[in-house]
C-alpha cells in the first residue's frame, strides 16, 4: 500500500491549493456553499495530476534509476510494477473527470486541458529548454483558472500575470537545483538540461522574481488597497525561495515542506491575507 501512496505523490497535492487563489483573494472562499465545493474541487483535480505523475514516473523509469533521489521511487524499486501503474493512471481519471463534470463544464474543460499539456509536456516537451519551464508554468496558472471557473469567479489580468510569473520562478529554481544536484551527468538525466546553465537560470530568476513582484504588488492595489501590507511578506518568501535555490533546493513542494523559515511565512502570508479580506 506504501508503494501505491508513493505513486500518486500525495504531498505535490499541496500545489493544488492554488484551486482557491481566486474565491480566497476575492472573499468569498469561507462562504458555506463555496466551501463544500472544496473538497470535490481539490481531489478531482488531485487524481488528474496523480495521473500524470505516474505517466512521468512510466517514461522515466530507465533515467530515474541513475537519478541520486529519483532511484526510490516505487516503479524503481519494484514496489508496484508498470501494468498496474498504467492501469492507475487511467482509473484516477474517470472519479476525476466525473466530479469535475459535475462541478462545473468550464472545470472539466480546463482540468482536460491541463492533462493534455502536460501529457504532451511528459512525452515530448520537457526535453526542449524553455519549453519545458513556460509547460510547468502553465500547470500552475490552469490551476489558478480552473479554480476560477469552478466557483465562477473572474481571475484578475494581475493575479494571472502574478502567478504566472512566480510560475516561471519555481520552474526556473526547480531546474537550476537539477543542474546543481546532477552536475557533470544532468543532461544524461533530462536533455533539456543540456541547454541551461546556471548563469542563465539565475538570470531567468531575477528577471521573473523582480516582475512577479511588480505584479503582486499592483493586483494587491486592485483587489483591496489593505492588501498592499502582505507585499513585504511575500518579498522576504521570494528572497527566501531564491536563497535557497542557490543551494540546490528548487522544488517548490520539497522546499515548502522542508524549510521551515519559507513554511512559517508562508503561513503568515496567508494568514494576513486572511484577517485583511475576511
Amino acid at each position: 500500500m506504501t508503494g501505491y501512496i508513493k505513486l500518486i505523490r500525495p504531498k505535490h497535492w499541496l500545489k493544488n491549493i492554488l484551486l482557491f487563489a481566486a474565491p480566497f483573494f476575492g472573499g468569498v472562499l469561507f462562504e458555506e456553499e463555496n466551501l463544500l465545493l472544496a473538497l470535490p474541487i481539490f481531489f478531482s483535480f488531485s487524481l488528474t495530476a496523480s495521473s500524470i505523475y505516474i505517466l512521468n514516473d512510466l517514461k522515466d523509469y530507465h533515467r530515474d534509476r541513475l537519478h541520486p533521489e529519483k532511484c526510490r521511487r516505487p516503479l524503481v524499486t519494484g514496489e508496484v510494477s508498470k501494468d498496474v501503474a498504467s492501469l492507475v493512471a487511467v482509473l484516477l481519471l474517470i472519479p476525476s473527470w466525473t466530479v469535475a463534470y459535475a462541478v462545473s463544464t468550464g472545470f472539466l474543460i480546463l482540468t482536460i486541458l491541463y492533462f493534455g499539456i502536460q501529457v504532451f509536456y511528459t512525452l515530448y516537451l520537457k526535453e526542449i529548454p524553455l519549453i519545458d519551464v513556460f509547460c510547468i508554468a502553465a500547470g500552475f496558472v490552469l490551476r489558478v483558472l480552473a479554480g476560477g471557473a469552478a466557483y465562477e469567479i473572474k481571475v484578475s489580468p494581475w493575479l494571472f500575470l502574478s502567478i504566472f510569473l512566480l510560475s516561471v520562478v519555481l520552474a526556473a529554481g526547480k531546474r537550476l537545483s537539477e543542474v546543481k544536484l546532477l552536475d557533470v551527468n544532468a543532461s544524461s538525466h533530462r536533455e533539456s538540461l543540456r541547454g541551461y546553465k546556471p548563469e542563465f537560470l539565475r538570470e531567468i530568476l531575477l528577471v521573473s522574481s523582480s516582475a512577479s513582484l511588480i505584479t503582486y504588488s499592483l493586483y494587491t492595489i486592485e483587489e483591496s488597497t489593505a492588501l498592499i501590507y502582505t507585499v513585504p511578506v511575500v518579498t522576504f518568501g521570494l528572497f527566501r525561495y531564491l536563497s535557497l535555490t542557490h543551494r540546490g533546493l528548487g522544488d517548490a513542494t520539497e522546499v515548502l515542506l522542508k524549510d521551515r523559515t519559507l513554511s512559517i511565512t508562508v503561513a503568515t502570508w496567508l494568514i494576513l491575507v486572511w484577517y485583511l479580506r475576511y
